[in-house]
């Protein structure tokens, strides 16, 4: 019927609509606070209202269907708040001629356009290429209603007087999904040696809305039987009964309608989501277990309508603010981006109170998850593509450059060249490999293809790992204990996998503060050898003994690899035991990268040998502890990617057979330095 171009809807003070946004099309992110501010919308039964201000005037506006004998009019009712100076609104782009019915009615194309309800100053402008209507001041709060119907279609003389105030539909209504479904979680059967298994939370996929919970995110209210998730269809859903048997789960639709919400965090048991378009803090007025009101608590970041532009995870530092991911527009296929943003591949943080947003660290593709310890130490994974030659798991800095040039906020210092042409401001294509990033660790694609986010052990009822950092794969579906040093001012690592199977990928971890264990989340999208569309699982501690890696550092001419329980001695001597083979990576413009022999780096591409180096070793000893191994290793040399293969058993019998998979960029006291 009609559209409106992307462009201020409403006039700054004085009448002008002039943009001030940057003038390529189509402008990207919100207005200035001073001009207009989105503040949210109420949801009253069927009614959606949306509140906003325009300069220091308050509107609360609701759209609706209107069907009147056979015809159908599109109702745009707006509710204005006192002002002193008059307002000016857009009412429709004219794409078409504009013919005049009488001074309340217009044709524009195939629209008809009228005004019900309004103050008798109200005046029709034709100005700028729009249809725009101009407000006169008063004293007192007053409606104002814009009718749209088909051409041929005579709009109602009798359209319904709205004398009811918009503000009545402020305070919340009646329930509108009633229903409180339950489920039966399932304990895992009792294992002889785990020292950890995997509970599951059923999810009620069997729902009258029909809708699949593939779950982007969650947390745990002060009450910690009862937990908030967000799918990424748009929802959040509240459950209870999360105990020690998860017997009887009750789960109650709790919001509806959020745009791809991809992380949820509570706090002071309110409930945030951050999706494409806002962080959202949700309000019950009238405690009925369901949201009254969509608050916008900032949207302050640059938008676009890339496809694969998502935003990650969502979590608090020590200071209260919230810190999430923002990925990169990444064209259909993978190559390349879409046209970036100011804030794309970015860390993001808000503050507290949700007034300013800042870009904490740039430079990522499709970070599907963060981390922030328990002291502000801020970690992300990524997804392997352009300008990612493997997923890492990155230890980030404030500023911090992780890879992607084209996202990177200060690119224009580097030599390296975007691979958008807008983005390498009129420079030749360039690529200089000594700006690659170092990562904690890079991660080979049979690991983790996909990242997921991270969490720290918190808990001193989940076994020996107190303090230690876990990391979680989306694509492999896989939970990893991260093991991590800072050798000469680099932090390296890597991880190695615990012996678990989720119901789906492992995208989010929280720990319950009541029962200490960790629970884990995720879904099933491209990428992913998830067995479900979601699920929501707990890794429960069993109190049996761990047998496994906790523990890895460089030496000067190997590895010392710690272990959880004192080794058995002949076999922790035995060299046949361990294996250890490496390989480097390509950091440039290209998708993804091989993998290619060591020691030649200094190569073109095009002359390098793909494959992996193996490494000799020379000697096992068992250190005084009885716990850890020192490795001497022949030719010893940092890699991007090491596989370390352990065949031992411990002192008391249990098998340990592993992989630790992890980056050396730094041999200490060596000068041997990436």
């Amino acid at each position: 019927m009609i559209r409106n171009r992307a462009a201020p809807g409403w006039a700054q003070a004085g009448g002008s609509f002039e943009e001030p946004r940057q003038t390529s099309y189509p402008p990207l992110g919100p207005l200035p606070k001073s001009w207009a501010h989105y503040e949210g919308l109420y949801r009253h039964e069927d009614r959606v209202i949306f509140a906003y201000t325009v300069g220091s005037t308050r509107v609360l506006e609701y759209p609706s269907l209107i069907e009147t004998g056979n015809t159908r009019v599109i109702s745009r009712l707006l509710e204005i708040q006192a002002h002193d100076e008059p307002l000016w609104v857009t009412v429709a782009d004219l794409t078409a001629s504009l013919e005049s019915i009488h001074e309340q009615e217009w044709l524009l194309g195939g629209a008809r356009i009228g005004l019900g309800q309004a103050p008798t100053q109200t005046q029709w402008v034709q100005e700028g290429g729009q249809l725009r209507l101009q407000l006169p001041p008063a004293t007192r709060a007053y409606q104002v209603e814009v009718v749209f119907s088909k051409r041929d279609e005579p709009l109602p003389s009798n359209l319904p007087r709205r004398d009811q105030s918009l503000q009545e539909w402020t305070h919340g209504g009646s329930v509108r999904w009633p229903e409180v479904l339950v489920t039966r979680g399932e304990l895992a059967s009792e294992d002889a040696e785990a020292a950890y298994v995997m509970d599951r939370l059923t999810l009620p996929d069997n729902n009258p809305y029909g809708l699949e919970l593939r779950i982007g995110g969650f947390d745990f209210f002060s009450d910690p039987t009862t937990a908030a998730i967000c799918t990424w269809d748009g929802d959040v859903w509240i459950v209870s009964g999360i105990d020690a048997d998860l017997d009887t789960l009750e789960w109650k639709r709790f919001a509806s309608g959020i745009h791809e919400p991809l992380g949820l965090k509570i706090v002071e048991d309110r409930i945030y989501t951050v999706s494409d378009d806002q962080i959202t803090r949700f309000h019950d007025f009238n405690k009925d277990g369901e949201a009254d009101f969509y608050e916008n608590f900032n949207n302050d970041w640059e938008l676009t309508s890339g496809f694969h532009a998502f935003l990650f995870d969502l979590h608090t530092d020590p200071e209260g603010n919230f810190l999430f991911a923002f990925g990169s527009p990444v064209r259909g296929g993978g190559r390349s981006f879409e046209r970036m943003s100011a804030h794309h591949g970015s860390v993001l943080k808000v503050s507290a109170d949700g007034s300013t947003l800042t870009r904490y660290a740039s430079g990522l593709r499709a970070p599907n998850g963060i981390g922030v310890s328990p002291d502000g130490q801020v970690t992300t994974g990524d997804n392997e593509g352009t300008f990612v030659p493997r997923c890492p798991i990155n230890w980030v800095e404030p500023d911090d450059f992780l890879g992607v040039v084209d996202s990177y906020e200060n690119r224009d210092r580097l030599r390296t060249t975007a691979t958008v042409e807008e983005r390498r401001g009129g420079r030749e294509p360039a690529w200089d490999r000594s700006e690659e990033p170092k990562p904690l660790a890079w991660l080979p694609k049979g690991v983790d293809n996909s990242g997921g986010g991270q969490a720290w052990v918190t808990s001193d009822r989940w076994g020996p790992l107190q303090g230690q950092m876990l990391h979680g794969s989306y694509g492999q579906s896989s939970l990893y204990l991260v093991l991590k040093e800072k050798v000469e001012s680099q932090m390296q690592g890597g991880v190695v996998k615990l012996p678990l199977r989720p119901t789906s990928s492992v995208m989010r971890m929280r720990f319950n503060q009541e029962d200490g264990q960790l629970y884990l989340s995720g879904l099933k999208g491209w990428q992913s050898n998830a067995g479900r569309n979601g699920g929501l699982d707990r890794v429960r501690y069993t109190g049996k003994p761990l047998a496994m890696p906790n523990e890895l550092h460089v030496t000067p001419d190997g590895l010392r690899v710690s272990f959880t329980q004192a080794l058995d001695p002949g076999q922790a001597q035995d060299i046949e035991r361990f294996s250890l083979r490496a390989s480097d990576i390509l950091w440039d413009q290209a998708y993804g990268s091989s993998e290619y022999l060591l020691g030649q780096r200094e190569l073109a591409p095009d002359q390098k040998q793909t494959g992996w180096s193996s490494f000799s070793i020379l000697k096992s000893e068992l250190l005084e502890d009885g716990r850890s191994i020192h490795l001497t290793i022949e030719d010893w040399q940092p890699a991007h990617m090491l596989e370390l293969n352990v065949d031992v058993t411990t002192r008391s019998g249990q098998p340990i057979r592993t992989q630790i998979h992890h980056t050396v960029h730094v041999i200490p006291e060596s000068g041997k330095d990436l």
